[in-house]
């Protein structure tokens, strides 16, 4: 989605480079990921990979741009070409930050969602051990929204803590019902997350929610809209209500922790989503990871698992059996539960460069499905 804000800040950082005082007072930053990947059985499909070698869904490069405008004011422009979206190029992050305190700040523009411990190093796989963060977590389909956060930081006695709350809203595409594509639409989202740190050790906690969350499952071609189109003919339309996702109350809280003596470290994160009176099941997701670093190089281990609620039928009853089947279907398709288990190891191959390598099983428990990827990449900052 293009909004006025982002090109009116995208528009001033570009106006600003072209000034060769202002060249003075641009911080240019940027990183990236050439990554491979394939899986080793024929029906194998993994986080976009198959069994054929590709390079394209865990391939990136970011370049961005910080101006100093004051003091105290100053604006961020990201932009990002990924290999899973063809390599076009789009804005991540454009916000304009104002410095309150040496403690507090406020952002606003398009931002990064913090609904997890890695969510502001998402995209920069050299900042985390994993060659990508565990997708029994890291799986809600959107991750910036447009508004406003406040960002404080505290001391009180050994403890540091960060508090960041955010006000905004989200548009944009995910994939739904079926892996098809629908537009979603996030209002009045608020919430805060707390990370707490004492020597080696950090806790977060976060929690989020929005009174108006909407998934646009009409008009999308294939069987999603072919469905909602029988039941409204046969007058099921209690059925559409709660299958739909319109004017929803949604919510999303999770927690972590993370301990590294920069010697070895073990960690864990739990996340809860749940979108109510809608076909979107409650999402249960869980990891836990540990490594060990030697001069280096390293060696870590983790285990995920999404456990979904699964849909009470008695929502989604029809007087017909055949359709009943369908509806059924319908309801569950989205509801997950998978164990993923990984072991990898990260090779230092420049200051600011890591080669890793990476294998991950996932096991299908409603399908009985088995997958194994392995996959390589080169992830860097600069």
């Amino acid at each position: 989605m293009k909004y006025s804000l982002l090109a009116s800040i995208s528009a001033t950082a570009l106006v600003m480079s072209s000034s060769a005082l202002a060249q003075d007072q641009i911080e240019w930053s940027g990183f990236g990921s050439i990554a491979a990947g394939m899986t080793t059985g024929s029906d194998d499909q993994l986080f976009g990979y198959d069994n054929d070698l590709d390079f394209n869904p865990g391939s990136l490069f970011a370049l961005q741009a910080k101006a100093n405008l004051s003091d105290k004011l100053s604006v961020t422009t990201q932009i990002m070409s990924r290999g899973s979206e063809d390599f076009d190029l789009g804005v991540e992050w454009a916000y304009l930050q104002y410095q309150l305190t040496d403690s507090a700040s406020v952002n606003v523009g398009k931002l990064r969602l913090p609904f997890y411990m890695y969510s502001d190093y998402l995209d920069v796989g050299y900042s985390y051990h994993w060659l990508r963060t565990p997708q029994s977590v890291y799986r809600v389909p959107f991750d910036n929204y447009t508004g406003v956060s406040f960002q404080h930081n505290a001391f009180v006695g050994d403890f540091t803590f960060n508090t960041q709350l955010v006000a905004g809203n989200m548009q944009d595409d995910i994939s739904v019902i079926g892996g098809e594509t629908a537009e979603a639409e996030l209002n009045n989202l608020i919430g805060f997350n707390t990370s707490a740190m004492y020597s080696n050790l950090t806790m977060r906690v976060a929690y989020y929610q929005t009174n108006d969350a909407n998934i646009q499952l009409r008009g999308i071609d294939g069987d999603v809209d072919a469905l909602l189109t029988l039941l409204e003919q046969v007058g099921a339309d209690q059925i559409i209500a709660e299958l739909d996702a319109s004017e929803d109350k949604g919510t999303f809280a999770g927690v972590g922790v993370m301990y590294d003596n920069f010697d070895w470290f073990v960690g864990a994160e739990y996340t809860e989503l749940e979108l109510e009176n809608s076909y979107v099941p409650k999402q249960r997701s869980a990891y836990i990871t540990a490594g060990k670093r030697f001069d280096s190089w390293a060696l870590h281990a983790t285990y995920g698992k999404t456990d979904d609620k699964v849909m009470n039928p008695e929502r989604f009853a029809v007087p017909d059996p055949q359709l009943q089947v369908v509806v059924n279907q319908a309801a569950n398709i989205v509801v997950t539960e998978t164990a993923y288990s990984s072991i990898g190891v990260n090779f230092n191959i420049a200051p600011s460069a890591v080669l890793k390598f990476d294998v991950t099983h996932a096991d299908n428990k409603l399908t009985d499905d088995s997958d194994v990827l392995a996959s390589a990449a080169v992830q860097f900052v600069f």
